[in-house]
């Protein structure tokens, strides 16, 4: 559960809730999900390609029906920098 009322998270641990419901009823939010190759079917993941309502970070491997373009698939890559670890996004292809 995130602090912030403006984003919905989900994860493995959500496996038994209902995704597709949480998603579809979700409206002007960042729905941040990681594990989506576990938590998305197809219905939801055509419906996710579609939702000009919600701004969606999608953690996965597979990028199956969600249209995805060259332009929006990154690869998460980490520095450590002395005692912190510095996370940066990378184009993917």
């Amino acid at each position: 559960m995130a602090l912030n009322p403006n984003i919905l998270c989900l994860n493995y641990l959500d496996y038994r809730k209902d995704i597709c419901g949480m998603i579809k009823s979700a409206n002007r939010k960042l729905i941040v999900i990681d594990n989506a190759d576990v938590l998305l079917d197809d219905e939801i993941r055509k419906y996710i390609a579609v939702d000009d309502n919600n701004q969606y970070l999608i953690i996965g491997r597979n990028p199956k029906n969600l249209f995805a373009t060259k332009e929006n698939l990154f690869e998460l890559v980490s520095e450590k920098q002395g005692e912190q670890t510095v996370l940066k996004l990378k184009n993917y292809l």
